[in-house]
This record gives structure tokens, sequence and C-alpha cells, in this order.
């Protein structure tokens, strides 16, 4: 399938055909990161 339209997933047809520059940092996740991302949404914030 050539010229795949864009979506938000990321699949998307390049047609570059150089080098890909990963990204060597590793991910760090913190505890305010696992905090804010645990639990859930819909909960009162006074229940906290």
């Amino acid at each position: 399938m050539e010229n795949k339209p864009l979506h938000y997933d990321g699949s998307i047809q390049k047609n570059e055909t150089g080098t890909t520059e990963a990204i060597s940092e590793p991910f760090q996740l913190t505890d305010e990161m696992r905090v804010n991302i645990s639990g859930n949404p819909y909960e009162n914030e006074n229940n906290e």
C-alpha cells in the first residue's frame, strides 16, 4: 500500500530511505510519574 494515510498511532509510509536515529537515552519512570498515571481518574481528588 503506497501513500498510506497518517494515523494517530504513528504508522506512516515514509518515503525517506535514510538512516533512522534512535534515542539512546534510557527512560526513567519517577515516583511522581507513577503516582500520576496510576489510580482511578474519576476519583475525587479530596480523598487523597
